[in-house]
C-alpha cells in the first residue's frame, strides 16, 4: 500500500442515520482526522442500508476518489450488509478470518453469554483485506483495493475501508489500525493553530486580515464562527519541499492585528481560559446570576478542577432574591430598576461580599422573547466585575434568540474577567 492518497470519500451507511433517528458525528470526526493527515474529504454521504444503492455508490465514490471509508453496517443481523457489499463491488470473495472469529468467541465467553451464530457473519471478510481488529466490540474492519470498481480507469486506484458504526469502536479502530497506514499513504500532512477571538464578529476579523488570506498559499487561514465569538484555523501544508515553520510568523502577525481579542492560540475554550488565569493569580470568582440563570456558574463548573478558584453563586432571579441576598437596594431597584449599570453593579458588588471572593461578576438583562420595550429593548445586558479596588460595568444588546443572548452575555462575562487578570 505505498500509493499515495490525495483525496476521500466519508460513506456513512445506516437507514437510522437517514431518518434522523441516530445523530451523525462519524462523519464529522473522520474528516477531521482525515484533514489532520493531510487528506481532504470531497464528499459526505449517508446512505441506508439497502445493497443495490449501497453497491452503486461504493463503486461511483471508488471511481472519483483514492480512498472510501464507510462506517455502519458491520454488525450480525440480516440487514447489516456493508462487508458484503464493498466485497462485491472489489470483486472479492469474503472468506472466514479466524483471529477475528477467535476474537469474536473470546468477547462472549468474557460476558458469559453464548455467542449465537450469526456473529460468524462478522468474521467473514474478504480476501487479501488487511484487518482491523476492534477493541471495543466484536465486528473487525478491514481495508483492501477496489480495481473491479476502477478497472476502466488503469491509473486510478481506490481504496475501500470499512470501520464499525458506533463512535465507540470506530474512533479507537481509525486511531489504532487505520492512521499509520495513512500517515504512510499521504502525500504530505498538515499542522494547524487555532486562534480565538472574542468582541469581534467574522466580518470585521476577516476583514481586517483580508490582505493575508488573499495572498495565502501555505499557511492557509479559515475563519469560521460560532455563538459570540470566531476563530481562524491557521494550517501549514509540510511535505518534503516544505519543513520550514510557516505558521509562527503568521500567527505573531494576527497576534499583532487583534491584540486582546485573542484569549487562546489552541484548544482551551474561553472558561477554560479564564479558570486557568485565576488558578495562576490564586484568585477566587463567584457569580450572581440573573438573565443567564446559572449559565455561566455552570460553564465553570463543567471544568475539572474548577473547585479551586469558583466558590459559587447565586441566581437572583426575581428582585425580592436580588435585595435579600444580594443587597441591592429597593431604591435601585424601582428608580433604574434590575436590567441596569446601577443594579448589575450593587449585585457584583453584593455577591462578592456575600461569598467573600476576590472577584464576583453579575449578569442582568432581558433575553426575551417578551419583556422588551422601547428603552429597554429585547437583548439589553449589564455585566458588572467587582474586586477589592472598583467595580466595572459594561453593556451590550444581543442579537438572535432567547438562548443565544444568554449564552453570549455568559462568554462575555468570562472575557471580563480574562481582561481584568490581563
Amino acid at each position: 500500500m505505498q500509493k499515495k492518497i490525495r483525496n476521500a470519500e466519508i460513506l456513512c451507511v445506516g437507514t437510522e442515520l437517514l431518518m434522523g433517528h441516530t445523530l451523525n458525528t462519524n462523519a464529522g470526526y473522520i474528516a477531521t482526522q482525515l484533514s489532520s493527515l493531510g487528506i481532504p474529504s470531497y464528499r459526505q454521504i449517508v446512505i441506508g442500508d439497502n445493497p443495490s444503492r449501497l453497491l452503486e455508490q461504493i463503486k461511483e465514490s471508488a471511481k472519483s476518489s483514492d480512498l472510501v471509508i464507510l462506517t455502519g453496517g458491520l454488525g450480525p443481523t440480516l440487514d447489516d450488509l456493508t462487508m458484503k457489499t464493498a466485497a462485491d463491488a472489489a470483486g472479492r470473495s469474503l472468506v472466514l478470518h479466524q483471529p477475528s472469529l477467535d476474537h469474536i468467541e473470546s468477547h462472549f465467553r468474557n460476558l458469559n453469554r453464548k455467542m449465537s451464530e450469526n456473529n460468524k457473519k462478522q468474521a467473514m471478510l474478504p480476501e487479501g483485506a488487511t484487518v482491523f481488529p476492534n477493541t471495543n466490540g466484536t465486528a473487525p474492519g478491514a481495508m483492501f483495493s477496489c480495481p473491479a470498481a476502477t478497472q476502466k480507469e488503469p491509473n486510478h486506484e481506490a481504496f475501500l475501508v470499512l470501520l464499525p458504526g458506533p463512535p465507540s469502536e470506530m474512533k479507537p479502530m481509525f486511531t489504532l489500525s487505520l492512521e499509520p497506514i495513512l500517515k504512510d499513504m499521504a502525500p504530505y500532512y498538515l499542522k494547524s493553530e487555532y486562534v480565538h477571538l472574542i468582541g469581534i464578529g467574522e466580518s470585521a476579523a476577516e476583514t481586517a486580515i483580508k490582505d493575508l488570506i488573499e495572498a495565502q498559499d501555505n499557511p492557509t487561514i479559515a475563519p469560521y464562527a460560532s455563538e459570540g465569538e470566531c476563530m481562524f484555523r491557521v494550517t501549514q501544508r509540510i511535505d518534503e519541499d516544505t519543513d520550514a515553520d510557516l505558521l509562527t510568523p503568521l500567527i505573531e502577525e494576527l497576534k499583532r492585528r487583534f491584540t486582546e481579542n485573542i484569549y487562546e492560540i489552541g484548544t482551551r475554550s474561553l472558561p477554560e481560559v479564564v479558570l486557568d488565569m485565576l488558578k495562576e493569580k490564586k484568585k477566587t470568582v463567584s457569580f450572581a446570576e440573573s438573565c443567564t440563570s446559572g449559565m455561566v456558574s455552570s460553564f465553570m463548573g463543567d471544568i475539572p478542577g474548577a473547585s479551586s478558584s469558583f466558590m459559587g453563586a447565586i441566581v437572583a432571579y426575581d428582585n425580592q432574591i436580588k435585595e435579600r441576598l444580594l443587597n441591592v437596594s429597593s431604591e435601585i431597584l424601582e428608580t433604574d430598576g434590575a436590567v441596569s449599570e446601577r443594579c448589575a453593579a450593587a449585585m457584583a458588588e453584593g455577591c462578592r461580599n456575600k461569598m467573600q471572593t476576590d472577584i464576583a461578576v453579575s449578569i442582568t438583562g432581558i433575553a426575551g422573547p417578551d419583556g422588551g420595550t422601547e428603552e429597554k429593548p429585547v437583548g439589553l445586558v449589564y455585566i458588572a466585575i467587582s474586586d477589592d479596588k472598583s467595580t466595572k460595568v459594561i453593556s451590550m444588546n444581543g442579537r438572535g434568540n432567547r438562548m443565544r443572548i444568554r449564552r453570549v452575555a455568559a462568554l462575555n462575562a468570562f472575557d471580563l474577567i480574562r481582561k481584568s487578570l490581563l
